[in-house]
């Protein structure tokens, strides 16, 4: 070992503590979990193993990037070649600098002339820790080929159970639990975006661990394209956790002197179960991410300061069928109804009138706006309303001006037949040519028209992930959509760019460092949407989630629910409507107005607070968002389905001050029944206790199937 290289390395927090082993050839994380006081060698030396019958005489280690050839028999970290011959890279480590909150190894390996830099930062007010590997190629002649780069780490013995966020389109972030098994847990994602069934993430869990006690990991990977999380439990008995990029062979060749760094690796503990482990995410993307209300915000700094302002898209009220008329009408409609944004969805561009013709010609249909947008968004501005677009760089439709010009700019498959989904194609963002198109013709937009929200949309899969030198590209394309996305924000730092992909296609920490609102789902039932939004809010805050009151029956499900329902669901996050206000009955009207309201009311609350999930009982749900001080909290309940007994089961709050004496009033629906009205009534005339309404809970009246209540707490 190195003089320059301590033996064990020991990070903390107030909460966490990160421990490094650097006595081998290649650091290892030894623990990272709950805060330790103190660690000596001693404790490092303990946890090395005597020889295993059959086995080697030393343990291999489990490194952050382990490789073959060396005892290792686990699926490798770090796999390499140089040529047909050599592949077994045998890094050694040289050197490590150090500071309170972060560690950065350096390695070499002289045999296949590659550096290896592994950097781990810990979060000193959240514990969130962040990993990244970088290679380099030091040969001065030929190239490397980079087969995988993933983080590795040991998993603690009482890791025994894991969720992941799964689903499909149109439901997506389910969260599943189960437990680990005895072999290899692969989940392997080439949708060349996050992708809607497999979310680049997975929690941890010990087998008695709760919302509120037992301990909880969570990795989050900050990338946007193909990815791969596992499990493995090696036959010696141990488990190990890896994550990273998924590269296809030949994807990512490094020249001489050129490098690779992988996607950034973040993990998050709780020794207080997973209502906890919420609450550090929230935080973490809260003073890290900078999400302030669709301003200019700098990386890795700034915080949420501003609202959110409520808005109205176009899509399922209109789908293709806009015009100028029609507009203008739903924008006095929106005003009157306190929305705050105007967004004109798909169906404004030339051409544009079905979902089969025009993607990549992004110029006004004067047959729809015969003076364009700018006087739309003008007249939005007049009614006090923000203005925002729909737009879907990255495609292209065959039947377009675009794709007649260039049919080479699209990626596919060498000498063979082009796949479209959607009825459109992929464009190649790594292009030089393309990327400055698009930049120039999204520049163009934003430069005429006042916009201050984009919509970013990408409605397809990549399928064919070739480009024109036959090389595979997802890792490009997601390099080049990040730099697109910079680029429009660094000289447009006034808009609010929404990542939306057919849905929640694209929703993680990556495209997080471009976008400042998200698109859980094409679903606005809200039935499904309770289940959606409960996934997303287990990772990410309410401020980032698009949550839209959207027509009866839902254009998805066919479902239909009344407007308190779904207005009810909908304003727990960046709340908006999609449901054709034109067509609203006057009870309608009236409740989505009023919700807007409550929305707005408590919208500083709700995007500022610490989200608390409640215990699932039945077909009941709950869930709560608690000011920093408990002084305050916003907290609904929900029916799903026809119960099996005649009341509901006592709601037990969570988040509470004990100590503290609460007035508790129900806010939400405006119209209820005979017997909720009198429980209304009823409660007002109590000051209930924080450690009762926890221990204890609240009664609750006789509650339809489909349907909430939400309560607003405040300290008496």
């Amino acid at each position: 070992m190195p003089e320059s290289v301590d033996r064990f390395y020991h990070l903390k927090n107030k909460a966490v503590s990160l421990v490094v082993d650097a006595r081998g050839s290649q650091p290892a994380i030894a623990y990272f979990g709950a805060r330790l006081a103190n660690v000596n060698e001693p404790m490092i030396e303990q946890l090395d193993r005597h020889e295993a019958p059959a086995s080697l005489p030393i343990e291999p280690a489990v490194t952050l990037s382990t490789t073959h050839g060396m005892g290792y028999l686990g699926h490798p970290g770090l796999a390499v070649h140089r040529g047909r011959n050599r592949w077994q890279v045998n890094p050694q480590l040289v050197a490590c600098e150090a500071s309170e909150s972060e560690l950065r190894f350096t390695s070499t390996c002289e045999r296949l002339s590659v550096e290896i830099t592994h950097c781990l930062r810990l979060d000193k007010e959240t514990g969130v820790l962040a990993l990244t590997t970088a290679l380099r190629n030091t040969d001065a002649t030929t190239s490397l080929s980079v087969d995988q780069c993933l983080v590795t780490l040991p998993i603690q013995d009482h890791f025994t159970d894991a969720v992941e966020l799964t689903g499909r389109w149109g439901y997506e972030l389910q969260q599943n639990r189960f437990q680990l098994p005895h072999s290899s847990l692969v989940r392997e994602n080439r949708a060349g975006r996050t992708s809607h069934h497999l979310h680049p993430s997975l929690k941890l869990l010990s087998a008695n661990t709760t919302l509120d006690s037992g301990d909880a990991l969570d990795i989050q990977l900050a990338w946007s394209g193909n990815h791969t999380i596992r499990t493995e439990q090696l036959a010696d008995g141990r488990r190990v956790l890896q994550a990273g990029e998924l590269l296809e062979v030949g994807e990512l060749e490094l020249a001489p002197g050129e490098s690779y760094a992988t996607p950034e690796c973040l993990l998050c503990f709780s020794a207080d179960g997973m209502n906890k482990l919420t609450q550090q995410w929230h935080h973490y993307v809260r003073s890290n991410y900078g999400i302030s209300h669709d301003t200019p915000h700098d990386t890795h700094g700034s915080v949420l300061k501003q609202k959110r302002p409520v808005q109205l898209n176009t899509w399922e009220a209109c789908y293709f069928d806009v015009n100028e008329p029609t507009v203008l009408e739903l924008i006095d409609k929106a005003a009157d109804l306190g929305i705050e944004r105007f967004v004109l969805d798909d169906g404004w561009f030339c051409g544009r009138d079905n979902d089969q013709t025009s993607l990549g010609y992004w110029q006004v249909d004067e047959h729809k706006f015969p003076s364009g947008l700018t006087p739309i968004a003008a007249y939005c501005h007049e009614k006090g309303l923000e203005f925002g677009l729909w737009i879907e760089p990255e495609m292209v439709s065959p039947d377009s001006n675009l794709y007649r010009a260039h049919p080479d700019w699209v990626l596919g498959f060498s000498n063979g037949p082009l796949i479209e989904a959607r009825n459109q194609l992929v464009l190649d963002l790594d292009r030089k040519e393309v990327a400055n198109y698009l930049f120039e013709t999204i520049s163009d937009l934003l430069t005429e028209i006042p916009i201050s929200y984009l919509k970013w949309d990408m409605n397809r899969d990549i399928h064919q992930m070739e480009n024109a030198q036959g090389q595979r590209a997802v890792h490009r394309q997601t390099l080049a959509l990040y730099a697109l996305m910079a680029r429009v924000r660094d000289h447009f730092p006034h808009v609010a760019i929404e990542s939306c992909a057919s849905g929640g296609g694209r929703m993680d920490m990556g495209v997080l460092e471009y976008a400042s609102r998200f698109w859980p789902s094409d679903t606005n039932d809200a039935l499904d949407r309770i289940a959606v939004q409960r996934g997303f809010l287990s990772m990410l805050p309410p401020e980032l989630m698009g949550s839209h009151v959207g027509p009866s029956p839902c254009h998805l499900t066919g479902r239909q629910h009344a407007m308190a329902f779904r207005a009810g669901v909908a304003l727990w996050g960046h709340m908006g409507v999609e449901a054709d206000i034109r067509a609203l009955s006057e009870d309608d009207r009236s409740t989505l107005e009023a919700a807007i309201s409550l929305h707005k009311e408590h919208r500083h609350l709700l995007h500022s607070g610490r989200y608390v999930e409640h215990e699932q009982i039945a077909q009941q749900v709950a869930w709560s968002v608690v000011s920093d001080d408990q002084s305050e909290a916003l907290s609904a309940v929900a029916t799903l389905h026809t119960p099996t007994a005649a009341f509901p089961k006592r709601i037990r709050f969570r988040g509470l001050d004990a100590s503290k004496q609460y007035q508790v009033q129900v806010v939400w629906p405006q119209g209820l029944s005979e017997k909720q009205a009198g429980y209304r009534d009823q409660l007002k005339s109590q000051r209930l206790g924080g450690d009762w309404l926890q221990q204890a809970g609240l009664t609750l009246p006789i509650m339809h199937p489909e349907s909430l209540l939400i309560f607003h707490l405040t300290e008496a």
